[in-house]
C-alpha cells in the first residue's frame, strides 16, 4: 500500500496520510516547527514550502496543531519501540535502564530538531489533550518493567514507578535543553552515562 503507516496508538483518530505526501511534508514540517514559534507557524506556509495544495493539507489535519501532533508521533515511530527494546531483554535492570537512556539521547542527537519541536515549541496544554502526547503502548512497557524491577528490588519500593519514570523524563529533558543552549557543542551520548549516575543512586533498590 501506498500510504504511511499510522503511527497513533488511536488509530480511529488519526488521519492516514498518503505516502508521497508524508515524505514532501515532514523536513518541511521539522524546519518549520524547529525554527519558529508555534503561533508563527500556518498551513499555507508549510503547504508553499512542501509544494503541496493548502486544500490536500486542510483536508487531512484540519488545523496546524493536529497537523503537528500527528508529525510528532510519525518521528517517534523511529524511536519506539527500539529505545525501549532492552527492557524486554534478560540482565540487570540497571544495563537495561541505561541502554534505554542511551538510545534516547542517540535518537535525539540524530534528530535535534525534532527535540526541539517537543522540548521547546509544542503547546503542551494543546498536545496533552492529543492521543499522541500519551505514547500509551512505549509507557506501559516501560512501568510494567519498572515495577517489576521493584518487585525484584532492583528499583527502590518506597515510591512509585511513575514517579521514578517522571524523574527519568526530567533528567533527559533538562539535559536535552542545555545541549541546545550550549549550541550541540559536545556529542549529546557523552552525557547519558553521568545522567544515569546521578538518576541511579536515587531509584536503586535494596539489592546489590
Amino acid at each position: 500500500m501506498n500510504t504511511a503507516p499510522n503511527p497513533a496508538d488511536d488509530a480511529e483518530a488519526q488521519p492516514s496520510v498518503p505516502l508521497p505526501l508524508l515524505q514532501k511534508m515532514s523536513p518541511v514540517v521539522m524546519d518549520i516547527y524547529a525554527g519558529d514559534d508555534f503561533h508563527r507557524a500556518d498551513m499555507r506556509t508549510i503547504a508553499r514550502e512542501s509544494g503541496t495544495s493548502f486544500r490536500t493539507i486542510y483536508k487531512h489535519f484540519q488545523d496546524k496543531e493536529k497537523l503537528l501532533f500527528w508529525f510528532i508521533n510519525h518521528w517517534l515511530s523511529d524511536l519506539y519501540p527500539y529505545a525501549i527494546e532492552p527492557l524486554q531483554a534478560q540482565g540487570p535492570m540497571r544495563d537495561r535502564l541505561l541502554l534505554v537512556l542511551r538510545r534516547h539521547f542517540e535518537f535525539y542527537e540524530r534528530n535535534p530538531k525534532v527535540g526541539r519541536i517537543i522540548f521547546m515549541t509544542v503547546p503542551l496544554v494543546q498536545w496533552m489533550k492529543d492521543p499522541s502526547y500519551a505514547q500509551t503502548e512505549a509507557m506501559r512497557l516501560l512501568l510494567g518493567a519498572m515495577k517489576q524491577a521493584q518487585a525484584h528490588g532492583e528499583l527502590r519500593k518506597d515510591v512509585s514507578a511513575v514517579a521514578i519514570l517522571d524523574a527519568l523524563n526530567a533528567m533527559f529533558h533538562r539535559t536535552f535543553l542545555m545541549w541546545e543552549y550550549r549550541g550541540r557543542n559536545y556529542p549529546l551520548t557523552d552525557q547519558a552515562d553521568n545522567v544515569f549516575q546521578i538518576l541511579w543512586h536515587g531509584i536503586e533498590g535494596a539489592q546489590k
